[in-house]
């Protein structure tokens, strides 16, 4: 073999996806054979393992020696092999188990096995979703930066107050979570539709329980005027950030206005930065009288005496989270994602809960949990959210507003996964298809690694 046609077989490897449609009970597989001249009517041979559970694909002679493996999201039924061992060479483009003209990618469809249950309960699909609940924290969970590992809480104040109690033990955090974000229009409707007092109900005893309503309503948080409110000792905790009271926060700094501006925090809150780095970790929130700090730029200790057990969450999984509290609440899946700039993101979340597999680098060989996105780039976002005057109005969609590293974090992942894909999944007609991983209880995390192109 010649010295060019040696380094030419060096760079021929395969690269597999597998993509579980449940609905259909079916499992999508797409075979991206190098583009090079070399392979010109090499078409690929596939295996279907024993337990059906894996598939092996594997080139003709002379590239025999090529070979990629992958385990499949589910398993597949029993007559898949006699649809993998069919011929494999393309008669039509554009239908399964054929290859497109101009991508060269093949793929398959293969039924799953009737025993399997691919559909997931709805509970599944909406539930659990939030990655670092109260549920997960202990009173001695610590917060730092995610960079350069500076802490974030003041242990010191808490110490104080347990000495002041005449405590000889430290009391530690106390960790709540706060209310959907549809909780200030549940309030608004409570009183709007309050049950009217009897008629027969003497005129004191109606006004007593009025006023003691009213209290109630303020103490437990429920009355109109009533608002979320950083109070010192706790962490209140929503999808994407904490809030905490700025007296018990330590190694953070204020920035200047005019970084603030240019940060492009949500709705020109200051941000907060960690003192040792640098690194943009909050915002102030003047409305709850608080600091936010995001989830996505700090890490976590929930074992008190493990130092070396600090988690984190990827910035990706953090606004799919955000996404699929949306989905829940108001039942959209159009979203318009800026960052206060003219320009963003017109997002189509076409499936929350995709279950996937393939041969990128870094990847686990288990099948990955993520949310398929259908994206655009728009100039012009306030067209969408707020048309002229006898322009149609979209449907259904909803605005998203993030930091602005948040939302570039978002767009970088978008574009990466895209090219993740093979060429011939990478587009829905106008549309640009990426995935953005999702937190699961019962899986984990899944994080998309550096793309890899077939």
């Amino acid at each position: 073999m010649s010295r060019g046609s040696a380094a030419e077989d060096a760079d021929v490897s395969l690269y597999l996806h597998a993509e579980l449609l449940p609905n259909i009970r079916q499992i999508t597989l797409y075979i991206s054979p190098p583009q090079t001249p070399a392979l010109t009517g090499i078409q690929p041979e596939i295996q279907l393992s024993g337990s059906r559970k894996a598939v092996t694909v594997t080139l003709q002679q002379p590239f025999d020696h090529v070979s990629e493996t992958i385990k499949l999201p589910t398993r597949v039924s029993d007559a898949t092999w006699r649809t993998l061992n069919a011929k494999t060479a393309p008669s039509a483009p554009s239908k399964p188990g054929q290859s497109t003209s101009s991508s060269h990618d093949y793929s398959f469809r293969m039924q799953i096995d009737p025993s399997e249950q691919a559909l997931a309960p709805r509970d599944e699909l909406t539930d659990d979703h939030v990655p670092w609940t109260a549920a997960d924290m202990s009173s001695s969970t610590r917060i730092r930066c995610r960079a350069c590992g500076t802490a974030f809480l003041n242990e010191s104040i808490l110490q104080e107050s347990s000495v002041n109690e005449g405590l000889d033990t430290h009391q530690g955090w106390v960790w709540k979570d706060l209310p959907s974000g549809n909780w200030a229009e549940m309030m608004d409707f409570w009183h709007c539709h309050k049950p009217d007092p009897h008629e027969d109900d003497a005129k004191d005893e109606a006004t007593a329980a009025l006023r003691i309503e009213e209290q109630n309503a303020q103490v437990k948080g429920y009355g109109a005027s009533s608002r979320v409110e950083a109070i010192p000792g706790n962490v209140l905790i929503d999808v994407a950030t904490f809030l905490l009271a700025e007296s018990d926060c330590v190694g953070l700094k204020k920035s200047s206005e005019e970084e603030s501006k240019s940060a492009s925090t949500i709705s020109g809150q200051r941000t907060l930065e960690c003192e040792k780095c640098n690194s943009i970790i909050g915002m102030e929130d003047p409305s709850a009288n608080g600091w936010r700090l995001l989830k996505a730029n700090v890490s976590l200790n929930t074992e008190k005496d493990n130092e070396e057990s600090w988690t984190t969450h990827s910035t990706e999984v953090i606004v799919a989270a955000q996404l699929l509290e949306l989905i829940e609440r108001e039942s959209a899946r159009r979203f318009v994602v800026h960052c206060g700039k003219t320009s963003g993101l017109l997002l189509w979340v076409f499936n929350p809960h995709l279950r996937y597999s393939n041969s990128s680098s870094g990847h686990s060989v288990n099948d990955q949990q993520a949310m398929k996105v259908f994206y655009q780039e728009k100039e012009d976002v306030d067209k969408l959210l707020a048309p002229e005057i006898g322009q149609p109005s979209p449907l259904s969609v909803e605005e998203l507003e993030l930091p602005s590293m948040i939302f570039q974090a978002l767009s970088d992942t978008l574009h990466r996964s895209s090219q993740m894909l093979p060429i011939s999944a990478r587009k829905f007609n106008e549309w640009q298809v990426g995935m953005l991983s999702r937190f699961s209880r019962e899986k984990g995390t899944s994080t998309l690694q550096q793309a890899h192109t077939p």
